[in-house]
């Protein structure tokens, strides 16, 4: 075949936002390398189960004594002798990670085409969120296409001197698998007397945290006929900061689950009535879950979410958690996110992407 095309992922927010290209690939019988480099390998492994994929090849690079440096320097190497040895000339990844740095950085040295798909997300900051930030600026200069997932990330292309021959809108490919799993998994958007919160991010570590944390301690013992489920992340760090603050007083609504499953995550998301999260993936899918999410961040860099007033920036603040909580939960006017349009696309991203890839 004249294209050798590999799609690499490397974690599980990566493989959620490829699956629907590569399962676009499957439909329309063409072939296509998938590579786990292996960043997050356990909680993947559970996932491509789930959805039935079988990597080609499995990179394997994690390592816990490793320091940033020297896992992009592992993904490089590694990506590079598969690249040489499979013969690969079209390299494509998702998103901010290092396994997309280190891919982009392997495409450009080798002279092969990089196709970056959610291309175009900023902050102002590039320390915010960190290492992402850096990632995503350093790939899009060297992408032969950028797969803008909005408006508002092909203007920050542009803006960045990325010629418009180089851009393609596509929507993001979310939109796509949440459609996917609502209609495989027939799962019905509710609004029971439930809130969803995951809490995770590097800038919230510390007494971000603690204050987060009492929020909600505040917020359930005040509420004791609505649930408050927390998904806990795997980092000891952040489960230790949260679990101190409950350590004398646990209300009985408030449950405390362990890392799940994406599936369960979506019917846990569909069936409540509002989501408290810092998850930049958890605001790009609330729109199609069409529920308003208490974003626990200072700034985002998918401000589409607030512009349709689908989310709303709390940070660490106590009091505006607690205010903008109860805002909303008193009016199905405010909870019931009502925009028509979906700010992340229509669900054929990966249509449009596997059309440019097979060109």
């Amino acid at each position: 075949m004249s294209h050798k095309i590999a799609i690499v992922y490397g974690t599980r927010p990566e493989f959620l936002k490829v699956f629907p290209v590569i399962n676009q690939f499957h439909l329309q019988n063409e072939e296509v390398f998938i590579v786990n480099t292996g960043q997050h390998d356990d909680l993947l492994s559970k996932m491509e189960e789930s959805f039935d994929i079988k990597p080609d090849f499995r990179l394997s690079v994690q390592s816990l004594d490793f320091t940033n440096s020297n896992l992009v320097a592992k993904l490089i190497n590694s990506l590079s002798d598969l690249v040489h040895k499979e013969n690969i000339n079209k390299i494509v990844a998702q998103g901010d990670t290092f396994t997309v740095l280190a891919s982009a950085m392997v495409a450009f040295l080798e002279k092969r085409k990089f196709y970056h798909i959610e291309a175009g997300l900023r902050t102002a900051d590039i320390n915010m969120p960190f290492p992402e930030e850096y990632n995503r600026r350093v790939v899009s200069l060297g992408s032969d296409v950028n797969f803008a997932p909005t408006t508002l990330s092909q203007n920050n292309l542009i803006k960045e001197g990325i010629t418009q021959d180089n851009i393609i809108l596509t929507g993001n490919t979310i939109v796509d698998m949440i459609q996917y799993i609502l209609d495989k998994e027939n799962i019905e958007i509710e609004y029971l007397d439930k809130v969803f919160i995951t809490a995770h991010r590097r800038e919230n570590i510390g007494k971000p945290l603690q204050e987060i944390s009492q929020s909600i301690k505040e917020l359930a013992i005040e509420n004791p006929n609505i649930i408050f489920e927390w998904a806990l992340h795997p980092n000891p760090n952040t489960r230790k900061i949260i679990l101190d603050v409950f350590e004398n007083e646990k209300p009985e609504n408030l449950i405390f689950t362990e890392p799940l499953p994406y599936l369960e995550t979506i019917r846990k998301m569909a069936a409540a009535k509002l989501i408290i999260s810092d998850s930049g993936g958890i605001q790009e899918e609330a729109p199609s879950l069409r529920k308003h999410v208490l974003i626990l961040r200072e700034e985002t860099e998918r401000p589409e979410v607030i512009d349709c007033n689908c989310g709303i920036l709390v940070g660490h603040d106590l009091q505006k958690i607690k205010s903008e909580f109860y805002k909303i939960w008193n009016d199905e006017k405010e909870f019931i996110f009502q925009s028509k349009k979906n700010p992340f696309g229509d669900g054929k991203a990966s249509e449009l992407i596997l059309k440019t890839l097979l060109q």
